[in-house]
């Protein structure tokens, strides 16, 4: 039930949230045996309204003092939150009910439930109670106490560090204070009474630098009290003799209290930053890691031995296979034939809920079981083998135990849908290449054949009525046409070679110009209305490359400018020596190419003009292919004086054999050889 201020005080107005913006429940965490009941209460209450609810805990310096067995409860209850439906946040401060309320107002909270108070008596009449405080603080925002009845609760806690950890810094404190009792003795002759009130606030300051609140406010206290006993009149007595000597004892022990706060403050700030900063480093290495990684292996490898260099513990990840059994893809391997194991990692998969050694599920096995969850469903389980799983469980390591284990998880996520994106690519491309292959089949292909089944049938049928030049027509006409189907057979089918990587290159070293002879041999029935000028210097050096496929690129190039240029126009072909490659131009006189369509010529199946030239549009596209595959560019531009001119680099490479002979030189050396008895 919500708590009201008492008699005679007007109540704070209640706030009712806007539609738009809806309910919000904030739960308080608190080291306790109600943290597991109240998130169940709230969780229910947040379910009934369909509100959006947060699970906070603020973590003071306090915390450091908590046993064991608390830090791993508030760990838990985070984690259960989380897993409920929750935003589970942990914040630093030094006064609870203000961070409570600071986090409640920035995210427009509207409930605010705690569990029932466990403050002594003496905290409330000082009106130091943390109910209390947010009451009285929490403006139009509706505080609620709920008791967890009817809830399982665990066994609280035995409050306070170890009792034999608490001795020895309440000792060390004591015997600072004494050392520098003895070394204001030896200065006390020599010094003025407030100096050494300094080397006394010197003291407390190391000491709360490197102990716990507790003994920094002993030391204090403890020093003022010698300084008072020993260097104040009346000596070796704590009876004062003048009041302005009270004075500095008074200020001394407000300044020693103050130091000791604000060491204490530093010190919890420090470590908390430090706890920030190595989380931080941790996400960012990991998901820098992660980000570059393509194949699934790798990236589970490298996962793994990250978390187990971040908590020094043997992580492995299990991940189900095509039967939908958990197997370990990586890490370090562990008794996989152990049943307990197998099963805890099992129940893990199927519930998604952490489990295993010192987690109060399933305790009987040797490693944590974190499930690895991505878009609401668990696709795998992290298993961490440490000879601590306490240091695991406190908050702040489960937490980053379990971001690190959500980037996993969304890596592996992001990968599988990349497999499936690069998959449906394949498919798409598949099915549009058949739909082309269809269209060409019924178009490209079949008017040749139509073309060679018709000149064919004249010739059988006309064998002995047709005159000569009509036959050699004929037959002319069914050689173009087989040659051009068998053009079209072998860019479709180098097509798909290239695209599947089939292609294995044989790189050897070649004359530019034989390259050119043997595509222009190739040409030579198609060549005759379009007279060839080549260019090229004759220092040419040698070239790396695998012949046939830069011979296909020619063919396809010139093949292309002849369809596109009429009759009896000129075709050039250069090539020149530029910036460590070797540039290749063929130039035609046609109509140029259409504006913006330089870099779409090369894709499959597009056609500048479709309709304007038989084909299927994979000319292109297979000499950008092969070029690229040769380390090179290949692009297309309009001449100034009118046609286009498609250029492509190949780089050179060091080490070219050289030369030394000319080819009538060659020529006259094989003659010489033939002419030998001896040969």
């Amino acid at each position: 039930m919500p708590l009201t201020p008492g008699p005679g005080v007007s109540p704070p107005p209640l706030r009712e949230p806007s539609p738009s913006e809806g309910e919000r429940l904030l739960v308080c965490l608190c080291p306790g045996p109600f943290a597991l009941p109240l998130i169940r209460s709230t969780q229910r209450l947040a379910a009934a309204q369909q509100a959006k609810w947060y699970a906070l805990y603020v973590e003071t310096p306090a915390h450091d003092r908590l046993p064991r067995e608390s830090q791993e409860q508030v760990a838990q209850a985070l984690y259960q939150a989380a897993q409920l439906g929750a935003q589970a946040v942990k914040v630093s401060g030094f006064r609870i009910g203000d961070e409570i309320l600071a986090f409640a107002r920035e995210n427009r909270v509207s409930k605010i439930f705690v569990g029932k108070p466990m403050e002594r008596r003496w905290r409330r009449f000082l009106g130091i109670s943390l109910v209390d405080h947010l009451i009285w603080n929490c403006g139009p925002i509706d505080v609620f106490v709920i008791s967890g009845e009817g809830e399982e609760t665990p066994a609280a806690a035995t409050p306070g560090p170890k009792p034999r950890r608490l001795f020895r810094e309440y000792l060390l404190a004591a015997g600072g204070v004494l050392l520098c009792t003895g070394l204001a003795w030896i200065l006390f002759p020599y010094l003025a009474l407030t100096n050494l009130a300094m080397i006394y606030l010197l003291t407390v300051v190391v000491i709360s630098a490197f102990l716990t609140q507790g003994p920094a406010f002993f030391s204090s206290f403890f020093s003022v009290g010698v300084f008072a006993f020993f260097f104040v009149p009346e000596y070796f007595s704590f009876a004062i003799a003048n009041t302005e000597f009270a004075i500095t004892l008074i200020v001394m022990l407000l300044v020693s209290i103050l130091v000791s706060g604000l060491t204490a403050r530093v010190r919890h700030q420090a470590r908390v930053s430090r706890e920030q900063e190595r989380q931080t480093a941790a996400l960012y290495e990991i998901s820098q890691n992660l980000t570059a990684i393509n194949s699934l292996e790798e990236l589970l490898q490298v996962a793994a031995e990250q978390i187990s260099r971040t908590f020094k513990s043997q992580a492995t990840i299990l991940m189900p296979d095509a039967a939908g059994v958990l197997q370990p893809r990586t890490g370090q391997p562990y008794a996989t034939d152990d049943v307990r194991e197998g099963m805890v990692a099992k129940w893990v998969f199927k519930h998604g809920h952490l489990a295993g050694a010192g987690t109060g599920t399933l305790t009987e096995v040797k490693g944590i079981y974190l499930p690895l969850t991505a878009s609401h469903h668990v696709i795998g389980v992290l298993r961490l083998e440490t000879a601590q799983p306490e240091r695991i469980l406190a908050a702040d390591s489960l937490r980053l135990l379990e971001a690190l284990g959500t980037q996993v998880a969304l890596a592996i996520e992001r990968e599988h849908l990349s497999t499936q994106a690069q998959s449906a690519r394949f498919e798409i491309e598949a099915e549009r290449m058949r739909n082309v292959l269809l269209s060409s089949v019924s178009h490209d292909l079949r008017t040749p054949l139509t073309v060679i089944a018709g000149s064919a049938s004249s010739l059988l049928e006309g064998e002995r009525s047709l005159d000569p030049d009509t036959k050699q027509e004929l037959a002319q006409s069914i050689y173009e046409e087989a040659k051009r189907l068998d053009r079209l057979v072998y860019n479709l089918l180098e097509m798909s070679r290239l695209q599947s990587g089939e292609v294995k290159f044989n790189k050897e070293w070649h004359v530019l110009e034989e390259v050119i002879g043997c595509a222009l041999a190739q040409l030579d029935t198609q060549l005759h209305h379009h007279p060839v000028t080549i260019s090229l210097p004759p220092d040419l050096p040698l070239i790396q490359i695998d012949g046939l496929l830069l011979e296909r690129v020619l063919i396809n190039l010139l093949e292309n400018s002849m369809k596109y240029t009429p009759g009896g126009t000129p075709l050039e072909i250069s090539a020149r020596v530029q910036d460590q490659e070797l540039l290749v131009a063929i130039a035609d006189r046609g109509p140029g190419l259409p504006a913006g369509v330089e870099e779409r010529i090369f894709e499959k199946f597009y056609q500048a003009a479709p309709g304007s030239a038989r084909g299927a549009g994979l000319g292109l596209t297979i000499c950008r292919r092969i070029i690229e595959f040769h380390g090179g560019r290949i692009w297309a531009a309009n001449r100034p004086d009118g046609g286009a001119v498609f250029s492509f680099t190949i780089p050179l490479m060091e080490g070219a054999p050289l030369l030394d002979k000319t080819l009538p030189e060659m020529e006259n050396d094989l003659s010489d050889e033939a002419d030998d008895p001896a040969h």
